[in-house]
């Protein structure tokens, strides 16, 4: 490697490093930053600068300005510790050589641990580097200072400082590095920065303690984040036009007592029923609420069996069941028919449905029942009452049910 080339390198290591350093191309690179990478591995090339008083131990000479070329691979165990090992080619030049050679060629192979500052790409490191040339091998130990500058989301520059000192004498060296390295892998991150409480409202009191996220703005506000409201009248204080209303009163919008003569929860101004009776449930209107109820009247009748004939034509159930449908007009009724389970379904029900003909007929022409509100259903022996086979459970299922529903209205509490 020639003096020239060796000088070349220098220049553009140092000219780089200097660029690269300035405020302008942090900002420009500024957007690729990604500092949480797992892993990277890289080239350089470095400029090396031994002791001036360094000998070469076997040729003779004492060892000038060198460069060196190699590749590295590093990983990160935390986002500030890492560790790093790395190999090169060096060429040494060597001056009053006894053999007349300009130059040393040779390798070196060093381990690092790197640790990095608060912005996480700048870093310290130290660690054991052993050289090997033509001529002669040593151990030392190696210190500086590097950066991984951002070119892309996964391109770094590699800029470093180094110093080294041999244990086996006391001389001292001095490199610089220039490479481009590429990194990949994702670390977590082991802190994090503390995070702002949000305002959504912006009244001075963080959402997490903020009992009325939703305040208008310039509303002033307690130590709740809710609206101030002296009166504690459930308006504040900022629209409020009564603000000594007294506790406990219903107040309107604007923060002033509302009027409620029958004190039922509607403003008299908005009030159609203004002598409301205590207790009534009322509409928006301010009148009682009037809800629908049902009742329900049966009626029983008795047959003999396979007969379709009433028994009992005069029980005063059949009157009062046409009564009631003769005093409500809007009720209906539905007289249901039903069998014994003796004999088959088909005759049980065209029987249970004579039956109950039978039964509404009785209704209208004796009792005056009125015809268009009554039906006549049969349902033969599909909902028998008594399941046994004796002579009382065929009674007991031989029946006649008359049913009338009305819907009365009646106030509500």
């Amino acid at each position: 490697m020639t003096f020239s080339f060796k000088k070349t390198l220098v220049a553009a290591a140092t000219l780089s490093a200097l660029a690269i350093a300035s405020p302008s191309f942090a900002d420009n690179h500024s957007d690729h930053d990604n500092t949480n990478y797992k892993k990277w591995v890289g080239v350089f090339g470095q400029y090396y600068h031994p002791d001036g008083d360094k000998p070469n131990e076997i040729g003779g000479g004492f060892l000038q300005d060198g460069a060196a070329v190699g590749g590295e691979f590093g990983i990160r165990f935390t986002p500030r510790w890492a560790m790093r090992i790395e190999a090169a080619k060096t060429n040494v030049d060597v001056e009053n050589n006894a053999f007349g050679v300009g130059s040393v060629d040779g390798q070196k192979i060093a381990a690092d641990a790197l640790y990095f500052q608060d912005d996480l790409q700048t870093y310290l490191f130290t660690g054991l580097q052993h050289a090997d040339d033509d001529f002669d091998d040593y151990l030392a130990v190696a210190a500086g200072i590097g950066k991984h500058w951002s070119l892309s989301e996964n391109t770094r520059l590699i800029t470093e400082a180094t110093a080294y000192h041999a244990f086996s004498d006391s001389y001292n060296d001095f490199s610089l590095k220039l490479g481009v390295a590429y990194v990949f892998g994702e670390i977590a991150p082991s802190y994090a920065p503390a995070k702002r409480e949000s305002d959504t409202d912006r009244d001075g009191v963080v959402d997490s303690l903020d009992n009325c996220p939703n305040t208008l703005a310039g509303t002033s506000v307690d130590a709740r984040g809710c609206s101030l409201d002296a009166d504690r009248d459930g308006v504040a204080d900022s629209i409020d036009q009564c603000l000594n209303s007294a506790y406990g009163e219903k107040v309107a919008a604007n923060g002033c007592a509302v009027k409620d003569a029958d004190n039922d929860g509607v403003a008299d101004s908005m009030d159609l029923c203004l002598s409301t009776p205590k207790g009534d449930k009322v509409n928006t209107s301010g009148c009682s609420v009037m809800v629908a109820e049902e009742i329900e009247v049966k009626l029983s009748a008795l047959f003999a069996n396979n007969s379709s004939v009433i028994q009992n034509p005069a029980d005063v159930k059949f009157a009062e069941f046409a009564d009631f449908l003769k005093r409500y007009p809007k009720a209906t009724a539905v007289v249901e028919g039903h069998t014994s389970i003796v004999g088959t379904a088909a005759y049980n029900q065209m029987l249970s449905q004579k039956r109950a003909e039978a039964v509404k007929a009785l209704l209208i022409s004796r009792y005056g029942a009125p015809a268009d509100r009554i039906t006549a259903l049969g349902f033969g022996e599909s909902q028998p009452v008594n399941l046994g086979n004796t002579a009382a459970a065929h009674r007991e299922n031989r029946r006649i049910i008359g049913v009338v529903k009305v819907m009365l209205e009646s106030k509500t509490k």
